[in-house]
């Protein structure tokens, strides 16, 4: 049942298509990414940045080495991680003798939103990654792997450490008590790693409240939010398959067998809509889509199952490679080919002009802004380094013949710690406006299937359902920057 040649082909496809993803790509995810690539790049200059709850001790420990060799160094290590996730639940699959296993391939390498991310420095991917390994050594009955790897989910994606509990209650049932204390692993390591970097025994729980302590940036989701963009997320045909894995498991008898599975991926969407949820609030979450991503790849095998026993039931070899045709180009259409090339961002060349103005005609003058993209321009800390220097009242006060970035949506931001506000930018005595940018960027337009978006009437189905694709996997730019220079 199951064809190497396909096999490969998905395989070559996969890689081949990635590849022409990460070449294009000189810029990052548009959220967060840029600065936790700056995390990483300069850990071993500021070791504090690895600590807190948003910079995630394990993801700036696993991308600190391949970001010393600078982007791309990142979305090739990264696409590494992906490329192992899927051979993984390729692995789970053939265990279970689930026929024509190669099709996770690209039932998980052409989600769109799992995609979008795959050649990112962000925590979701090896959060993922995780969640497949634990279970494929719960397969195996390796049940101290199966702890350890679950456990070590909490240093990259916290509200993701219910997959441990799982298997603690799973291996506490079955009276292994020997074993729990590894469900704690994680948990410690972080622990220990923050006490030894802070000397402070306490930092590591202060940092643990961060986003709940962070002020609500949205007004939050509706329960059946992450449900109704499940499609959007995990993508078209692969819902369909998740849909038939559950008919024809239920009507094998066989869903327990897969139980676990659907406790995880479930389990997600529930965790994440709960903490983003209208009138609950529990963090500062506005429901990012790549916030479920991490179950992406339990939900790819589920999806796997389903086309592996539907395509079983076809005979004709020749309708079989058309299906492979059909289904890889539609997958490819609604998943890659709708996301966008990781393109520099404007407000990311606008730094590099800044630095470039500054290097001209103050090349001795410090910069002082919280926009972390400056830093990524110079190539140094945004703690602050040779010039970069953060963006507070003490340092404004103590700082001369410097150059003041003022970016206005970072005004007010709960990111922000020590917020200088434009009024009082413009109140410093003898203080000249040097520099200004502004406009309006659209950055869908990095989106290959966004090219296609026709404006005319007769084109308006195609035109909503390419903007649906196209919503949150890239985003506008209102670019409102002032450059000053104190003397």
């Amino acid at each position: 049942m199951q064809s190497n040649y396909r096999k490969y082909v998905f395989w070559a496809v996969l890689i081949a298509v990635q590849a022409v993803w990460i070449i294009n790509s000189d810029g990052f995810y548009f959220i967060d990414d840029s600065s936790h690539f700056n995390f990483n790049r300069h850990f071993f200059e500021s070791f504090t940045q690895s600590t807190g709850a948003w910079h995630r001790m394990g993801r700036v420990l696993l991308f600190a080495l391949p970001a010393q060799f600078g982007l791309k160094g990142v979305q090739i290590f990264s696409s590494l991680i992906f490329l192992l996730t899927i051979f993984i639940a390729y692995k789970i699959l053939k265990y279970k003798n689930v026929p024509y296993a190669e099709w996770v391939i690209p039932l998980i390498g052409f989600q769109p939103v799992l995609f979008n991310i795959s050649y990112t420095s962000l925590a979701e991917l090896p959060a993922g990654f995780l969640i497949l390994l634990s279970f494929y050594y719960y397969l195996k009955n390796n049940q101290k792997a199966a702890l350890i790897s679950s456990s070590l989910i909490f240093i990259f994606r916290q509200e993701y450490s219910y997959v441990c509990a799982v298997y603690f209650l799973i291996y506490a049932y079955k009276k292994n008590y020997k074993i729990l204390y590894l469900a704690f692993i994680g948990p410690i390591l972080w622990y220990i790693y923050t006490t030894l970097i802070t000397l402070n025994p306490t930092q590591f729980f202060y940092d643990m409240t961060l986003h709940s302590r962070l002020l609500k940036i949205d007004v939050g989701v509706d329960w059946y939010y992450y449900l109704l963009h499940s499609p959007k997320i995990f993508g078209f045909l692969q819902a369909i398959f998740f849909i038939s894995a559950i008919i024809i498991l239920y009507l094998r008898k066989e869903i327990n067998k897969y139980g676990l599975l659907f406790i995880f991926f479930f389990g997600g969407l529930a965790v994440q809509t709960l903490l983003a949820l209208k009138g609950l609030n529990l963090t500062c979450s506005i429901g990012q889509l790549r916030y479920v991503a991490v179950v992406g790849p339990v939900f790819g095998i589920i999806a796997a199952v389903g086309a592996g026993f539907t395509f079983n039931k076809i005979k004709s070899s020749l309708f079989k490679y058309f299906l492979v045709l059909i289904i890889l180009i539609i997958s490819f259409i609604t998943g890659p080919f709708g996301t966008p090339f990781h393109n520099k961002f404007e407000i990311e060349k606008v730094s590099e002009d800044i630095t470039k103005f500054a290097e001209i005609n103050y090349p001795s003058s410090r910069i002082i802004t919280n926009m972390h993209q400056v830093a990524n321009a110079l190539d140094e800390s945004q703690t602050g380094g040779r010039r970069y220097t953060l963006l507070s009242q003490k340092n404004v006060d103590s700082s001369s013949e410097a150059l003041i970035v003022w970016c206005s949506y970072l005004e007010g931001s709960p990111f922000v710690h020590d917020d200088v506000t434009l009024k009082e930018i413009e109140s410093i005595p003898g203080i000249k406006k040097v520099k200004e940018y502004t406009g309006t960027v659209n950055n869908c337009n990095s989106i290959p299937l966004y090219k296609f978006r026709k404006e005319s009437d007769e084109h308006k189905w195609s035109r909503e359902f390419i903007d649906y694709l196209a919503a949150d996997q890239t985003t506008w730019e209102n670019i409102d920057i002032k450059v000053f220079y104190k003397p």
